[in-house]
């Protein structure tokens, strides 16, 4: 083989081998991003409900229930195809039904702007209203795209 076959054959391995790091890199950033973004879900639904709970000024649960509709509406970009491999429970069903899957999070970025509306108007029957609408949206996405 000729010295400059050998060369072309060891950069095109070498390539392959920073394309599959590098997809593994990428794939696991993506899934730690989506994590990050239900983590801010997570938290955010958890200081609403307190409100809720608590009775407390209706506009405690703005700021929680923007920080929801603004995720849900970037957190598409977390869901790349190929990354549905890895520490990961999202289902293999969300990259197959992607279109519903972008339904159910501007959904949820509806029923949390209607939380927002809520709490800035200082309605609390509306909020603990809105907040049930936003738990139900988060339930539905679970059972259709979440492994338990």
């Amino acid at each position: 083989m000729a010295t400059w076959h050998k060369a072309v054959l060891a950069a095109a391995l070498g390539l392959a081998v920073v394309s599959v790091g590098g997809l593994a890199f990428a794939q696991a950033d993506a899934i730690k991003a989506r994590k990050d973004g239900f983590q801010v879900f997570r938290t955010s639904a958890g200081a609403i409900k307190k409100v809720v709970d608590d009775n407390s000024a209706p506009a405690g649960a703005v700021a929680p229930a923007e920080a929801i509709a603004s995720q849900a509406a970037r957190q598409l970009q977390h869901f790349p195809a190929g990354s549905d491999k890895g520490d990961t429970k999202a289902k293999p069903e969300i990259w197959a039904n992607m279109a519903q899957f972008e339904g159910y999070m501007k959904d949820l970025e509806a029923k949390a702007t209607a939380v927002a509306v809520a709490g800035k108007a200082g309605d609390a029957a509306a909020l603990k209203t809105a907040f049930g609408a936003m738990g139900a949206a988060c339930g539905t996405c679970h059972k259709a795209f979440r492994m338990d």
